[in-house]
């Protein structure tokens, strides 16, 4: 049976500090607020060598509007066995301001089940993000290196200097090509912490193994949470993700992540979900709510 289901929503976030780096170079360094100076925010290299330090750094609050509908030709909504699932979904956000791009992306999120046994389920998902630009920002390097107050120019470590321009590359980037939903966190490349991989397209490929290890409905009270377990499952998965600013490099620099899991399913549809997931850049553990490659 299929059941179109529409959703929109919109909502206010606060993101602070740098942009996030692109594929190319998110190995060189990376950008998060200094806990110790909330007035401030800082760059670092991976090995924990401080790139720059920016003095009152601009907090914005954006608007996203996201619309989208899923088609569902499933078995069962909350813990499908057998069937396909497609989700299309917009996401828009105005400019700060005339200085950044104006664009849009839009998501399309795949995912097959095939029951393996009477209690098994394989799963394959496929993930595809563009970025539209309907405007560029400032794309002047050095016009960026001064509205951001980064001031690469007046580093005097050559070493500073030349992670200090990736950081404004990286946002003239962002003003040249957008950027869509990122790869890492607990959902794509588990072994990535979150916003890892940023770019205007990505792509990105999923396995996953669930493994029922028991069935029942067995009550639970549990300070803060009451209800019905209806399964254990165990989860092994494999992922490969891929991002880029122009569409005819994607696919050229791959990413994966492999591990295991353990899920517990509930009679409202709830799944609490704990993964741990290893790759290149090492393991990453996390406890969460809800399937992974679930977009809406």
């Amino acid at each position: 049976m299929t059941i179109p289901t529409w959703n929109w929503a919109a909502w206010t976030s606060s993101p602070a500090g740098s942009p996030q780096p692109s594929w190319s170079d998110v190995s060189s360094f990376s950008a998060a607020p200094m806990p110790s100076v909330p007035a401030s925010s800082a760059c670092w290299t991976n090995e924990g060598t401080e790139i720059l330090v920016v003095t009152d750094p601009q907090v914005n609050r954006n608007r996203i509007t996201t619309v989208g509908t899923r088609i569902d030709v499933t078995d069962d909504y909350a813990d499908p066995r057998k069937g396909t699932r497609l989700e299309i979904s917009r996401w828009y956000s105005p400019p700060r301001s005339d200085n950044n791009a104006d664009y849009y992306f839009m998501e399309y999120n795949a995912n097959a089940y095939f029951p393996l046994g009477r209690r098994n389920t394989l799963i394959l998902n496929a993930f595809r993000s563009d970025a539209h630009v309907t405007r560029q920002g400032e794309t002047d390097r050095t016009v960026v290196n001064v509205q951001e107050g980064l001031n690469c120019h007046t580093l005097l470590d050559p070493e500073q200097m030349s992670e200090c321009w990736k950081v404004v590359d990286n946002i003239v980037e962002a003003n040249t090509y957008g950027t869509v939903g990122s790869l890492g966190g607990t959902s794509r490349l588990r072994s990535y912490p979150h916003d890892r991989f940023t770019a205007a397209h990505a792509l990105f490929y999923g396995a996953e193994f669930r493994w029922n290890l028991t069935e029942e409905r067995q009550p639970f009270d549990i300070v803060i949470m009451k209800d019905i377990r209806t399964v254990w499952q165990a989860a092994f998965f494999y992922e490969a993700g891929t991002v880029a600013d122009r569409r005819d490099e994607l696919g050229d620099v791959w990413r994966s992540s492999y591990g295991v899991g353990l899920r517990m399913v509930t009679a409202s549809g709830i799944v609490f979900r704990a993964d741990v997931a290893s790759g290149k850049e090492g393991v990453e553990a996390s406890i969460i709510v809800g399937y992974p490659w679930e977009a809406l």
